[in-house]
Formats: structure tokens, sequence, C-alpha cells
């Protein structure tokens, strides 16, 4: 009896530091290079914006818009209540009012977090922080409904005479659009807002957007949102008074 529990110990331990321990471990390792990237969106003393992006390996995806965002380095971790063992944060204070996003492995899974308060909040020492995103089969995960900031951003449409970017971006808690057109090419996404400057505009827009359906009406037309965590295009189905088809891709740069 003594050596079949001894056989059956010595099995269990094997098979608890076999394979599935091993790729655990191995998920983990690939986990703690996760990226928490600052985007500007709208540069402004009055009104800045920055999108916060998660990327891991070939995941991307937009997990909120802040208007402070810089790298958290380690040892502020404590004073803004995020654990010690995170793998990265970013946020800011501006106009007296703090929000911040920080990664953590918990419970054997990659989890995103979100956090805020305002300086007149005297019940807490910390930000009180809520699950935002979670990285599950290879991709990111949002955990709360679509709110217009998931939808914020650069559309770029390429067309054989003339190409377009729209602006979506946030005025208070709704979306504005901004049309920019050109007669030329147009360059490669990482350098296509510093060109954004070069091309003809529209003045900002109202643009109105079913969060439940993802159909749009708006100043250049009307149409629908395919929405993904790491996608999205915007598709109009009447573009500037005319009933042609044109779709804008999220640039992902």
């Amino acid at each position: 009896m003594p050596r079949t529990f001894l056989f059956i110990l010595f099995a269990t331990l094997l098979v608890a530091c076999g394979p599935d321990g091993d790729e655990q471990a191995a998920r983990q390792a690939d986990w703690s290079k996760v990226q928490l990237i600052c985007e500007a969106l709208h540069q402004s003393d009055e009104l800045p914006r920055h999108a916060v992006y998660a990327l891991l390996q070939e995941s991307k995806i937009k997990l909120a818009e802040v208007a402070a965002c810089d790298t958290i380095t380690a040892d502020q971790y404590a004073e803004l209540g995020i654990p010690e063992e995170a793998l990265t944060a970013v946020g800011g204070w501006w106009a007296g009012y703090g929000e911040y996003i920080y990664a953590i492995i918990q419970d054997g899974a990659l989890r995103l977090q979100i956090g805020s308060m305002g300086e007149e909040d005297t019940t807490h020492q910390y930000p009180q922080y809520a699950p935002l995103a979670r990285y599950e089969g290879d991709k990111f995960q949002l955990l709360r409904p679509l709110h217009p900031a998931d939808l914020a951003g650069y559309y770029m449409h390429q067309g054989p005479d003339t190409s377009y970017v729209l602006f979506l971006g946030l005025k208070g808690p709704s979306l504005v659009s901004k049309l920019f057109a050109t007669t030329e090419p147009l360059p490669a996404q990482k350098v296509l807002q510093r060109a954004l400057p070069e091309f003809a505009a529209s003045p900002d827009m109202d643009f109105h957007c079913n969060l439940n359906g993802l159909d749009f009406q708006s100043g250049l037309g009307e149409g629908h949102i395919y929405w993904q965590p790491d996608s999205a295009t915007v598709t109009f189905h009447q573009f500037l008074g005319n009933e042609d088809e044109k779709v804008f891709e999220l640039m992902l740069y």
C-alpha cells in the first residue's frame, strides 16, 4: 500500500511539472512582453486627448481615451494603487482628474485594469480599478460595453482620384467627425497623421452613432460601422450627398 501511494504521488508530481506547466510558463513569458502605447489624438491645453492601445505579438486593441498619458514607472505604482507585480502602466493627471491603466498576470491570465480618481474624491486614497480587457486565444478582448471612445481614431480611404482621412474624436460624451482630403496618393500610415495639415479639411461635424446597431448619421453622410476589438471600418452608404459607398479602414499607427 505505501508503495502504491508513493507511485501515485510521484506520477502526480510528474504531471504537475510536465508539458502543461511548461506551456503555461511559456505563455506567461510571452504575456510579460505586453506593451501599453499612448497615441496623441488632440494636443491642446484646453482638451488634450490620447488613445491607449495594448500591443502583444500580432494583437493590438484600443483600450480607452484619456486626457494625459505617460509611462508610469514602477516606483510610482504604490502611490497610485497599482500592484507591484504589474507588467506595465500608463496614464496621468490633468485638470484635477487622473486616469490610469495597467497590465498584470493574475489568476493564470493576462488582464488589463483601468482606474480613475478626481481631486475632490476624499473617500479613496487611490484610484479605484476595474477590469478593462483580457488576453485570450492570442487576442485581446474588451470586458466592457462599447463606448464612443472605442470608435475614435483615424480612418483612411484610398480613392483613384481623391483620397480621404476621416477623424472621429470625442467632444464631451459625443463623437465629432472631421474629413481630410487630398488628390495625392496617401503616404504610409506611420507618417500620414503628420501630413494631414497639408490636406483640405472640413470643419468639425456631429457624428451620431447608435452603439447597439452601429448605424450612424453625420454631416458627411450615413452608413454603418463594422467594429472588432482589433479592427474597424466606417462604411458610408451615402457620402457627401452622393449615393456611392465609401469604406474607411481604421489606421493602426
